[in-house]
């Protein structure tokens, strides 16, 4: 090689050793070219989760006075969602504070809809893994919510992925903080302190009527601890898919099993929600044909085995219609219809003639 151009290489080899050597004078000062690449392969992992964020950057902060809205899937109840809203707090007439949804399918079908309602903002947030239920993102978005709401899609992935995460663990520390919680469909089967967990296949009555121990019933213990909701297994979509044979078969499970003594069950129509205060006070929202509360005593007669139809009896039950008020935490409906159910051999009765 030639003096002159060993002596150019050399030269060039010199100063991009300096230029490398110079990248960061100050051990706080993040290096960039160690940045691009971290950049890069930040990229080509999968953080575990999608949001979407609608409304203000700027966080806000209300006073709350917490709750519960069980929602019974299908079209919204906007008198539902303002109630769940005003619950977390306002920051003046008609404005309310941070939202955050939670979700594994779906995306931001909820964002514009309660913005429009006076959220400050909103976060979709869709998880998609463990890693994405455990991030420092999901964590502190939850922590910096007012308004907690579940939308609906398949309880079985919410059981799976977000069970002992940082996703669960935040959203208990929000709700003992006095900040309200919601849920719709899927949302709703998490929510009670026993949760129908759908692993399998969704349960049909007659299914389970004539099999309480269908492989359908996956029945678990609670995701979320919301101490309104104490001793409740809940169901959504109620009337409108005939699930009153499976609620009845799941509380007959809870007793079987050993679970609960004396469990309720609570089942919200499509289109009808209820908002829970902290002191049980309940009203029924929106459309459908609102709610129906569901008890046993721990005498209820009960023939409850594998291969075996359902014999279970009394079941006292009532249906609370829309726009009545209730007591969850006395289990009181003074402007309701009462009527007592029977499971007997796997065939659902009722006093009243209609199981609804």
């Amino acid at each position: 090689m030639p003096d002159r151009t060993r002596a150019c290489t050399a030269l060039l080899l010199s100063v991009a050793l300096t230029a490398c050597s110079g990248r960061s004078t100050s051990p706080n000062r993040p290096d960039a070219f160690t940045e691009t690449i971290a950049a890069r392969a930040t990229a080509k992992v999968d953080p575990g989760y999608a949001a979407y964020v609608s409304g203000s950057l700027t966080d806000v902060q209300t006073t709350p006075t917490g709750g519960a809205l069980l929602a019974g899937g299908g079209t919204d109840s906007d008198a539902g969602m303002q109630w769940l809203l005003a619950r977390g707090g306002t920051r003046g007439p008609g404005k309310y504070g941070d939202v955050v949804i939670l979700r594994t399918s779906g995306a931001n079908g909820y964002n514009t809809y309660l913005v429009n309602f006076g959220a400050n903002s909103v976060t979709s947030i869709v998880i998609s893994s463990v890693r994405g239920a455990n991030s420092e993102y999901v964590r502190n978005t939850i922590g910096n919510a007012e308004v907690i709401f579940i939308a609906g899609g398949d309880q079985s992935t919410y059981v799976n992925l977000w069970t002992g995460t940082a996703l669960q663990t935040a959203v208990n520390a929000r709700v003992a903080a006095g900040y309200p919680i919601g849920g719709t469909s899927a949302g709703l089967a998490v929510l009670g302190p026993y949760v129908y967990a759908a692993f399998n296949a969704s349960s049909r009555s007659p299914t389970v009527l004539a099999n309480p121990y269908d492989v359908s019933v996956t029945l678990m213990n609670a995701l979320f601890t919301v101490p309104v909701l104490q001793n409740l297994i809940t169901d959504s979509h109620f009337k409108v898919r005939d699930r009153m044979g499976r609620l009845v078969t799941f509380l007959a499970r809870l007793q079987q099993d050993g679970r609960a003594t004396a469990p309720r069950g609570i089942g919200i129509d499509e289109s009808s929600s209820v908002g829970v205060a902290p002191d049980g006070a309940a009203t029924v929202f929106g459309a459908g044909n609102g709610a129906y509360l569901l008890s046993v005593t721990s005498g209820a007669n009960r023939v409850c085995a594998v291969k075996t139809p359902l014999t279970y009896t009394p079941v006292t039950t009532i249906r609370v219609p829309v726009g009545a008020q209730f007591n969850l935490s006395t289990w009181l409906a003074p402007h309701s219809t009462a009527y007592t159910l029977s499971a007997t051999n796997g065939l659902l009765t009722s006093s009243q003639g209609a199981i609804y």
